[in-house]
């Protein structure tokens, strides 16, 4: 049997391979109950959290925030390759260092690098917006699931299964892969998002958002998948 964790994901295979379309099926991936963020006052900061790896994206996203004109917007960076264990780390780390340099420098964006998941769970309230000019083909996002669950908006690509991870809740940039217009185009998104966050419209959206990601992600609801499939499997086998 082969399990695909999106629609997207299951398309490419079934347009570039000759697979068993009877033996294939989409189980997809699934989160743990985050806790969504309460909407507070309006603040003057409006902070942006980036934490996947170094080359999914972050040499956009730093061209984005040059651009970027309104002083209270402000990024910070978790992006790192030790979320890949120390020898992935010694191996690969280096070819980055320029980028994380620049991102140490610019006035708007504060570079802090590898933190675990639970850290970044349990202060993701801590910010308004998760930006993700993703450059790469994800076959899902739990990252982008993780932040839609924790109340955050999301501005991000529509590259490979993002805009099906996402369903209608982000804004979605239409990827380019010339990336200096890919940068200015999402630069521009962020400070329309940015402007609208304390509209009414938009809690209720990010309310949508948490409650549809809890409902259709959620742990409990896969492992009835998976446990379905793989009785199924079982059965298919025994006959």
């Amino acid at each position: 049997y082969y399990v695909f964790n999106s629609h997207w994901n299951y398309e490419q295979f079934r347009k570039t391979f000759s697979l068993p379309e009877h033996r294939c099926t989409v189980i997809k991936n699934g989160i743990p109950d985050i806790v969504k963020r309460d909407f507070e006052p309006r603040r003057d900061k409006i902070k942006l959290i980036y934490h996947p790896t170094p080359w999914r994206g972050l040499s956009v996203l730093l061209g984005a925030m040059q651009l970027v004109k309104n002083p209270l917007i402000s990024l910070d960076v978790y992006s790192s390759t030790e979320v890949y264990g120390k020898n992935f780390y010694e191996q690969n780390d280096h070819n980055f260092t320029e980028l994380y340099e620049q991102a140490k420098a610019l006035p708007n964006v504060n570079y802090i690098g590898y933190k675990p998941n639970d850290y970044i769970k349990s202060n993701m309230h801590k910010y308004n917006m998760y930006v993700y000019p993703s450059i790469f083909e994800e076959t899902s996002c739990i990252s982008l699931l993780e932040c839609m669950a924790g109340g955050l908006y999301c501005v991000t690509t529509n590259l490979g299964a993002l805009f099906e991870t996402g369903a209608e809740f982000p804004m979605f940039i239409t990827y380019d892969d010339d990336h200096r217009r890919l940068a200015e185009k999402f630069a521009f998104g962020i400070e329309a998002a940015a402007n609208t966050l304390h509209d009414p419209q938009i809690h209720n959206h990010v309310d949508s958002q948490s409650h549809y990601v809890n409902i259709y992600y959620n742990w409990n609801k896969i492992a009835n998948g998976w446990t379905r499939f793989l009785q199924g499997a079982i059965n298919a086998k025994s006959k």
